[in-house]
C-alpha cells in the first residue's frame, strides 16, 4: 500500500519534470541555432551547425547508454546528482559566452510577446523572404511522411513482424543514431559545396536509402536479414536527413535578419515537430492496420516524400538562382 502509495505520489511529478524538460529544450535549441551566425561568418554555417548537430547527436547516442550503466550500478539518485552538475555547468558556460545581439524594446506580458514574435516571423518570411516558407513546407512534408514513418515503423517492424524484443529495437535505433552522427560529420566536412540548389539530393537518396526496406518484405527472408536491412536503410535516412537540416538551417541563418533569426528558427523547429506528431498517429494507425503489408506503407511514404522532394529541386533552384544568392 506505501509503495501503491509513493509512486502515484510520484508519477504526476515525473510528468511534469518531463514536460519541463522538454520545454527547456525547445527553447534552448532555437537559441543555439540562433546564435551561430552571430559568432560565426557566413561561410562557415554549414559548419558550425555541423558541430552543433554532431554534438547533439552524439549526446543522444551516448548519454541514454551511460544512464543504463550508471542506473543498473548505482541506481537513480546518481545520475540525477550527474544530471544537476551537467545542467549547471551548461548554464555557467552560456554565461560566458560573449554572443553580439540588439536588444529590442520588450512589451505587454508573455503571451502579447509571443503573439507579436511569431507575427513578425510569419511576415518576414511571407512577404520578404517567401523561399523560408518554402523551406518550412519541405520540412513540414519530410518530417510527416519518412521520418514519421521510421519513427513509428522502426519499432512495430522489428516486434510484430519479426518477432523481435525491444532489446533489437534499441540496438537498431542506437546504429540510426551512428548514421545521424556520420550525416553531420558529412555536411561539415562538406561544406558550402552544400547549395540550396542541390538541397534535393540528400532527400532523394533518404527516399532511395529506405526502399530496401519496403523491397525485403517483398521476399521470403530470414528475420536476423530483414533486420540488418531496416537498421541499415534507417541509418543512412537519418544520415541524408541531418545533411538536408544542417543545408537547411544554414540558408535560413544566412538570410534571415539577426533581430529575426530566433523567432524564424523557431518556427523552423517547431513544425517539424508538430508534422511528426501528426504523422506518427497516422502511421501508427496505418501499421496497426496493415501489419500484414508493411511494404505497401513504406513504399507509400517514400512516394510522398519524393514527390516533396522533387519539389524542393523546383523550387529552390529557380528562386534561390533567380535571386542570385551565393551558398
Amino acid at each position: 500500500m506505501v509503495a501503491s502509495g509513493l509512486i502515484a505520489a510520484a508519477l504526476p511529478l515525473v510528468i511534469v519534470k518531463l514536460l519541463a524538460l522538454n520545454a527547456i529544450q525547445g527553447m534552448y535549441m532555437p537559441a543555439v541555432q540562433s546564435a551561430v551566425p552571430a559568432l560565426v561568418p557566413a561561410d562557415k554555417l554549414i559548419p558550425a551547425n555541423s558541430a552543433v548537430t554532431v554534438i547533439n547527436s552524439l549526446s543522444n547516442l551516448v548519454a541514454p547508454a551511460a544512464a543504463g550503466i550508471l542506473y543498473g550500478s548505482f541506481g537513480l539518485f546518481p545520475i540525477l546528482i550527474i544530471s544537476v552538475i551537467c545542467f549547471a555547468t551548461t548554464a555557467v558556460m552560456d554565461l560566458l559566452i560573449d554572443i553580439p545581439y540588439k536588444k529590442q524594446a520588450a512589451f505587454g506580458n508573455v503571451v502579447q510577446m509571443i503573439k507579436s514574435d511569431m507575427s513578425q516571423a510569419i511576415k518576414f518570411a511571407v512577404k520578404e523572404k517567401p523561399i523560408l516558407v518554402k523551406c518550412v513546407a519541405v520540412a513540414f512534408g519530410f518530417s510527416i511522411t519518412i521520418a514519421s514513418m521510421l519513427i513509428v515503423g522502426i519499432p512495430a517492424l522489428i516486434t510484430t513482424n519479426l518477432n523481435m524484443g525491444m532489446d533489437m529495437v534499441g540496438i537498431s535505433s542506437s546504429i540510426m543514431m551512428v548514421g545521424g552522427l556520420l550525416g553531420g560529420i558529412i555536411a561539415g566536412t562538406l561544406g558550402t559545396r552544400l547549395t540550396m540548389q542541390k538541397i534535393y539530393l540528400p532527400l532523394l537518396f533518404c527516399c532511395i536509402s529506405v526502399l530496401p526496406m519496403g523491397i525485403i518484405f517483398l521476399f521470403d527472408t530470414s528475420a536476423f536479414l530483414t533486420y540488418v536491412v531496416i537498421t541499415a536503410s534507417s541509418a543512412f535516412a537519418l544520415g541524408f536527413t541531418q545533411i538536408a537540416n544542417i543545408q537547411f538551417f544554414a540558408f535560413v541563418q544566412r538570410e534571415t535578419p539577426s533581430e529575426l533569426i530566433g523567432k524564424v528558427m523557431s518556427i523552423l523547429l517547431i513544425v517539424p515537430f508538430t508534422a511528426n506528431a501528426l504523422g506518427q498517429l497516422l502511421f501508427g494507425v496505418f501499421f496497426e492496420r496493415f501489419a500484414e503489408l508493411p511494404w505497401l506503407i513504406v513504399f507509400i511514404a517514400i512516394f510522398l516524400s519524393g514527390i516533396i522532394a522533387i519539389y524542393s529541386r523546383i523550387w529552390f533552384k529557380s528562386v534561390v538562382t533567380s535571386e542570385n544568392l551565393t551558398e
